[in-house]
């Protein structure tokens, strides 16, 4: 990175605190729930977190199908959701418990979306885990596993691009970084 971004989580931290989630979702759900990974923001976390429940439990066998939901497009201004890539025609929500898997809740205009849409098709419980959780006022709803939470910045690194700058910049970034306005 450069003068203009300010480190937020290293490795090693964003290691420790998803260890931590997954302890936390291990002792939420005896069996593993169906997990939900939004594409493309949430791939990263969703790999790290997968890993660290597999490790912390070897026969808890998560199962897990994507989502690509459109909110930001290129710019920094959270828009009306559209599903591009909805789950897979053989995975049914209906009955089961969900966590949803996202890099960030500001707004939470995705998340919410994403929420009453599985309810809407019959899911038992649904339940969100980010990584981020931004210190956004008038958001409509929290979530029920979060990382760490920061003020209201542009954030990039571990699933969270800067479009502005290139597709996908720095998405795959193993560290979380504050951008300078």
């Amino acid at each position: 990175m450069n003068e203009s971004h300010t480190l937020i989580a290293s490795p090693e931290q964003l290691n420790t605190i998803i260890d931590g989630l997954a302890d936390q979702i291990l002792g939420d759900y005896a069996q593993s729930p169906l997990f939900v990974v939004l594409l493309r923001g949430g791939a990263p976390f969703a790999s790290k977190l997968m890993f660290s429940i597999a490790r912390q439990s070897p026969d808890y066998h998560p199962e897990l199908d994507y989502m690509v939901v459109s909110t930001y497009g290129q710019d920094r201004t959270a828009s009306q959701p559209v599903i591009i890539t909805d789950l897979a025609p053989t995975t049914s929500p209906k009955g089961r418990n969900i966590v949803i898997i996202d890099d960030v809740i500001d707004q939470g205009v995705t998340s919410d979306f994403v929420r009453e849409l599985l309810l809407s098709r019959g899911a038992k419980s649904v339940k969100l885990a980010v990584l981020v959780t931004k210190s956004v006022k008038g958001r409509s709803s929290q979530a029920d596993y979060a990382g760490i939470t920061t003020s209201d910045q542009w954030l990039i690194g571990m699933g969270l691009d800067d479009a502005k700058h290139g597709h996908e910049h720095y998405r795959w970034s193993d560290s979380i970084w504050e951008i300078a306005k």
